[in-house]
């Protein structure tokens, strides 16, 4: 059996050796002296336990070795895991870039645009909507309209001056507005 003075003379006798043993295998100082602190405080431990037949300093290597091998193990486990972390966040990457080259930036918006035209549409003033829809939709002559709804071609231009203004300041968040001109040529078309 050692005695508390026994131990700590083995200690300062193979504390050095067993740190650069495990140095040699976990490449890595401090960790080694952690690993050899905690080999010693382990053999401390299992000394009572121990017969008397057993070599100390061969059984502190094999804990040492074992220790090594676990923290190895730990590594090799957090490097698995941190691979499969990369590559799981790289397919996510490459799906984003995928997704991104794809989108077309013309129908990003597209159809809450629509439906914000609709509404802004909907929510004009009768007169201005008949006439914004029949110049737009019939393609019909500012006089044309003047004639089929009984006022003035210049009432006419008003009125159209009217409904792109409602609908100018109703998209003017998503489109410039000679954007939002073109685009409700074209949606009428």
């Amino acid at each position: 059996m050692l005695t508390d003075n026994d131990f700590k003379i083995l200690y300062e006798d193979y504390k050095e050796r067993l740190v650069t043993i495990a140095t040699l295998y976990v490449r890595d100082r401090m960790a080694a002296e952690d690993i050899v602190a905690d080999s010693f405080v382990r053999l401390y431990y299992a000394l009572p336990t121990l017969s008397s037949d057993v070599k100390i300093a061969p059984y502190l290597v094999t804990i040492v070795k074992n220790q090594c091998l676990n923290h190895l193990k730990q590594i090799q486990t957090h490097q698995r895991v941190e691979g499969e972390m990369g590559r799981r966040h790289e397919r996510i990457l490459h799906a984003s870039i995928l997704s991104l080259s794809a989108l077309d930036p013309d129908q990003l918006f597209a159809e809450e645009v629509r439906r914000l035209v609709q509404e802004t549409i909907a929510g004009m003033p009768e007169l201005t909507r008949k006439v914004f829809f029949q110049s737009r939709q019939c393609g019909s002559t500012y006089q044309e309209i003047a004639d089929t709804l009984g006022i003035s071609s210049r009432r006419v231009h008003t009125e159209m001056q009217r409904a792109l203004s409602i609908l100018r300041k109703a998209l003017k968040d998503y489109l410039p507005s000679w954007l939002v001109i073109l685009y409700l040529n074209n949606l009428f078309k």
